[in-house]
């Protein structure tokens, strides 16, 4: 079993899950945390198929880098969505229900489809 601490202020807990998580199919991860430190034990499920130190600081890094750049570019995305959204709105004034002055009879609305289509 792996037991590993990582400081606090290097990494985000955003991180430190995404990292946890991608090694859930081949081993049990444990994670904790006091003031300072965050601490992970991860036990393999299966013999051969531990996971070192260094690979999970590997991933650990990799997710803190996508974190970053998430936190990152949010902004920029947003506008993006919002402009895509805005500029696919179509204003048709053929399409836009005013004020509808014809007058229907209720025989007309209210007749049987059937008996008119087949």
């Amino acid at each position: 079993m792996e037991k590993m601490r990582f400081n606090k202020e290097l990494y985000s807990h955003v991180a430190l899950i995404k990292a946890a998580y991608n090694y859930t199919d081949r081993a049990y991860v444990h994670l904790d945390s006091d003031n300072n430190y965050y601490y992970v034990e991860i036990e393999a499920k299966r013999e051969g198929q531990n996971v070192s130190e260094k690979e999970f600081m590997n991933e650990l890094l990799a997710q803190s880098a996508r974190h970053e750049v998430y936190k990152q570019t949010k902004e920029i995305r947003e506008l993006l969505l919002a402009r895509a959204m805005a500029t696919s709105v179509i204003t048709d004034e053929a399409f836009i229900v005013g004020d509808i002055e014809e007058n229907y009879s209720e025989d007309e609305i209210l007749k049987d489809w059937f008996a008119d289509n087949e």
